[in-house]
């Protein structure tokens, strides 16, 4: 007997009432927001994803389904919406229309994640994208489409958690304070997160080593100094949501 690959699930009838229930919820609020429905391929050119997502993150390292074409091109199915979603907008001149303009795509994902405990290699995403505006009203568009869209889950004990990267200048500013605490902890980092700290210091704070993780409890945080556009957002976000600003999300 053949079985299914370990880490992808079949959703047998009984369960897929519950999947629509989660899809319409979904589609409705989206709606609601005014985000309009995109459909991306399940592959794309792999370098598509190394551009966009980062050579040094661990998807592309490590997560990505690659494999060559019959014409040598090397394909990937999609890790994520992002980067397929900005790539449609950017092939078909979308730009030339009215902006802002906005998206939600819902499907599935793919990532080589060694399966566990709500951790699969096919996952199902729900994802939007606003485009051709800076204005924090975007972010907290998204902020209060996500939190009203769980809550119709009624899942319990629900809280937000809000943190920023910052633009590219904020960034710029405290990576090197992160690069120098980091270096002040480089024996307690796993190998990956010694290597990082070269090529993406961020994701050091992102791994999920107990060791790594203890290590930069008490990194530096740019909370103090707070990025403008993160102010705005917690100035404007909605009143029913339970939010707390989180250094460490």
């Amino acid at each position: 007997m053949i079985k299914g690959i370990k880490g992808v699930k079949d959703i047998l009838p009984e369960e897929t009432p519950r999947w629509r229930f989660i899809e319409e919820s979904a589609r409705r609020w989206a709606d609601r927001y005014g985000f309009r429905e995109i459909r991306i391929p399940i592959f794309e050119v792999t370098t598509l994803f190394a551009r966009s997502i980062g050579a040094a993150t661990d998807i592309v390292e490590k997560e990505m389904y690659t494999f060559p074409d019959r014409d040598g091109t090397s394909l990937t199915l999609r890790p994520e919406g992002t980067a397929g979603t900005v790539r449609a907008f950017i092939e078909h001149n979308r730009s030339a229309d009215p902006l802002p303009q906005k998206y939600f795509y819902i499907g599935p994902m793919f990532r080589h994640e060694r399966p566990q405990a709500g951790r699969l290699r096919q996952f199902h995403q729900f994802g939007v994208e606003y485009f051709g505006t800076q204005d924090p009203k975007a972010d907290v568009d998204v902020i209060a489409l996500l939190w009203r869209f769980l809550s119709d889950l009624a899942l319990p004990d629900l809280t937000l958690e809000i943190n920023s990267l910052g633009t590219a200048a904020d960034r710029a500013a405290y990576l090197p304070v992160l690069v120098s605490f980091l270096k002040g902890r480089i024996g307690d980092l796993c190998d990956n997160c010694r290597r990082r700290m070269e090529t993406n210091p961020l994701r050091v704070l992102d791994c999920k080593v107990l060791g790594c993780r203890a290590a930069t409890e008490d990194a530096p945080n740019w909370f103090p100094t707070c990025p403008l556009r993160l102010r705005a957002i917690l100035m404007r976000c909605f009143q029913p949501s339970p939010f707390s600003a989180s250094p460490g999300v």
